[in-house]
């Protein structure tokens, strides 16, 4: 397993190297490697290269959106146009690491296929999966014709675990209750599959062995639909050591065969090693088969105990494997999970059932699960209470920062519970009493998770130096969302876009935060009412306490956001702080000479700021324009300056850029935008006024520390934002030495 680890690295690192640049048109000729994903409308799979041009190595994977009117399916040999883009390294702080995850799955690149011809699979190999993949789409149509929107977007990733056409609100409402695991194919979904296809096989009155194998076909039917999901997988993989098991009569010890089936699987595909589905489902078995037994052994007093012990030790032994797990890779703590799972997991099981039942039923006689499938709508209701419920609770998914600390000592202390409650297996140790190493283990296991828990709850937020404060250029896509920390609070300017299926402040924001430790922001300024700047404020005021609201003054024709999100009004001359000072330049009252510029829209009415003093100044113009900049009463040897509407031709004009003469100029884009930010021309103005350029969609997430009259770019990246990688300069007059 090692040296098929260290091999796949390698040669996904050798793979990796053979891409042509980012937007290459290649042609490719590969076979789909998994059921398509079609949720969305626009069919999306993993391929496996066989031959290209210009050549990629044979056997590579890439990850294509095909057209939507696009056959392909598992197994099928596609010849394909594509364009095809690296997968970026981490961009943000805390956010999504679209690399790692590629890694993790193997893929070397991903893109859009513009043309595909495809050639399906036969021959007597191809029969299980050609029939696998004919009940899951019958069993897709059936749950699309009976059920809402609504209830199908829970029944299918339920079912099949594709969860791309799921709403950002839903995805935030199961992350922040600790319920979105439900939604990952693992345990949960094989282990009722294979009890349903035992119980069915001694109804027929088959004995042991027959009930085994039954159980074990109807997983791999399961692994057959939904594709090789590592998670799932994993779960197939222990319910084959279970049939073997009571085939052979041979005791099981679930230790060694959740054990023996992970290290098999990451033999065969090492890269699982980092699917954090897989790390999930390993923790979080582990946790079930050591600790919800010694968990629910106290609680077996009473039958009432034992009806409300038995679930609720289960679901304490679950997140407890996985809260290391939880803590390193979202920087969270998920508090109401455990009683939100002891409320949410029944009723899932019984979706999960019903959509099982009523989808298979329709499939094979149209009309015949239409009971089963109604069913579905009020348990889909309710999961979706339980969730909106648990996520609205204050702090529902709480900050826990970036600190190793609490992951270290959440780590060491559930696996010294691990060692420590499970019973001896060996029935001569069992005879004796309980050695004092055992105890000693329970305690300093308890003891480690409660440090964990407290070092998680009292974690400080990151914070500048004293005298400094940060300017965080989040990168959101085709939006803005700017982080200002000062030595006793952070803010935030804007808070990213919004559309059907990404929410920039669930998705970027949120996790940006999570990962320094921030709880509550003083201030939120929503600059004006595009959605591109406000689309993910709802999802940042669910998320963290704001302490307080700012919007420009809605005047006739341009109402502004103030109203929606019940923001105190701003108007140029407005002192927002005093050390460092934050100003409001812009719009300015309805009284002022220049008001009249502001009437032209939501653009021309944004806020301005201001801050910072001297040379030490960063200007944040929003989408402001030229006009608004012309009316502009600013000094110039500005260090920063967040160029105006994603550095569009219509925003810093050239006389504006030679005023200021700026040190830097941070310009907020998305990558392959419909709107051609940023311009050249605007770039080259810029430039050309001697600002260097610091642009989000070539470089992630810009970080600045600003102190005294100096100013410097932190590389976040290392892991300590004091570590700078730009040369020290200040203002008014050109770089300092």
């Amino acid at each position: 397993g090692s040296a098929r680890g260290a091999a796949a690295t390698h040669r996904l690192a050798a793979a990796r190297d053979a891409l042509p640049a980012n937007d290459a048109f290649v042609r490719v000729v590969a076979v789909v490697a998994e059921p398509a994903r079609r949720e969305t409308g626009v069919p999306q799979a993993s391929v496996r290269v066989l031959a290209a041009s210009p050549a990629l190595p044979r056997g590579a994977w890439l990850r294509l959106r095909f057209p939507p009117a696009c056959g392909a399916d598992w197994g099928d040999t596609v010849r394909v146009l594509a364009r095809l883009e690296r997968f970026d390294r981490l961009r943000n702080p805390g956010g999504f690491d679209a690399r790692a995850a590629a890694d993790a799955a193997g893929v070397i690149a991903h893109g859009r296929a513009f043309t595909a011809r495809v050639a399906a699979q036969v021959g007597v190999r191809a029969l299980p999966v050609r029939a696998a993949l004919r009940m899951r789409r019958a069993m897709e149509a059936a749950m699309a014709r009976a059920l809402s929107p609504q209830a199908r977007e829970l029944a299918v990733p339920l079912v099949f675990g594709d969860r791309s056409a799921m709403t950002p609100e839903l995805d935030a409402r199961l992350r922040g209750s600790g319920l979105v695991h439900l939604l990952a194919l693992s345990g949960l979904h094989v282990v009722w599959l294979a009890a349903v296809a035992r119980g069915l096989a001694a109804l027929a009155g088959r004995g042991p062995n027959a009930r085994a194998l039954a159980g074990a076909a109807c997983a791999t039917g399961y692994a057959l639909l939904a594709g090789p999901l590592p998670s799932l997988v994993r779960a197939v993989a222990g319910e084959f050591a279970a049939t073997a098991a009571r085939t052979c009569q041979r005791a099981l010890d679930p230790v060694q065969s959740l054990a023996l089936g992970a290290l098999v699987l990451l033999a065969l595909w090492p890269g699982w090693a980092r699917d954090l589905g897989f790390q999930l489902s390993c923790a979080a078995t582990l946790g079930l088969v050591t600790l919800a037994a010694p968990f629910a052994a106290p609680l077996q007093g009473r039958a009432w105990l034992r009806a409300l012990g038995g679930p609720l030790a289960t679901t304490a032994a679950a997140q407890l494997g996985a809260l290391p797990i939880l803590l390193a890779r979202f920087h969270a703590l998920p508090w109401t999970g455990l009683l939100a799972n002891l409320l949410a997991v029944p009723v899932a099981e019984l979706l999960l059932a019903a959509a099982w039942l009523g989808g298979l039923l329709d499939a094979l006689l149209p009309g015949a699960g239409t009971l089963w499938l109604h069913a579905c709508e009020p348990l889909a209701w309710a999961l979706r209470e339980i969730a909106a419920r648990a996520a609205a609770l204050p702090h529902a998914l709480m900050s826990a920062g970036s600190d190793p600390a609490p992951v270290a000592l959440a780590a060491c202390g559930a696996l010294l519970l691990m060692l420590g409650l499970p019973a001896p297996r060996m029935l001569r140790a069992r005879l004796r009493s309980a050695p004092p190493a055992r105890a000693l283990s329970a305690a300093a296991g308890t003891l480690l998770l409660a440090c964990a828990l407290l070092a998680a709850l009292a974690v400080r937020p990151l914070a500048p130096p004293p005298g400094g404060w940060w300017l965080v250029g989040i990168d959101v896509g085709q939006g803005d969302a700017l982080a200002l920390a000062f030595g006793d609070a952070w803010w935030l300017v804007d808070a990213g876009p919004r559309s059907a299926q990404w929410d920039a402040g669930e998705g970027t924001v949120l996790p940006f935060f999570r990962n320094l430790g921030v709880r509550r922001l003083r201030r939120l300024c929503l600059t004006h009412d595009d959605g591109d700047h406000t689309g993910g404020a709802p999802a940042v005021r669910r998320g963290l306490v704001v302490e307080r609201t700012l919007a420009s003054a809605p005047r006739p024709g341009v109402p502004g956001p103030a109203a929606r999100f019940a923001a105190d009004t701003l108007a140029r001359g407005d002192t927002l702080r005093r050390a460092p000072l934050v100003r409001v330049l812009w719009p300015p009252h309805a009284a002022d000479d220049r008001s009249g510029i502001a009437l032209r829209g939501d653009n021309a009415a944004a806020l301005v700021l201001e801050v910072g003093e001297g040379g030490a100044r960063a200007l944040l113009m929003a989408d402001a324009d030229t006009l608004v900049e012309d009316a502009l009463e600013v000094a110039p040897g500005v260090a920063v300056l967040k160029a105006g509407h994603h550095g569009s031709n219509t925003s810093s004009g050239a006389r504006f850029v030679r005023t200021l003469h700026p040190g830097r100029a941070l310009v907020s884009v998305g990558r392959h935008n419909t709107y051609g930010h940023p311009s050249p021309l605007a770039l080259a103005r810029l430039s050309g006024a001697g600002a260097s350029l610091d642009r989000t969609d070539r470089e992630g997430a810009i970080w600045y520390e600003f102190s005294g009259i100096r100013v410097r770019r932190l590389d976040w990246r290392e892991g300590e934002p004091w570590r700078r990688i730009a040369p020290v300069f200040a203002r008014p007059r050109g770089p300092a030495p």
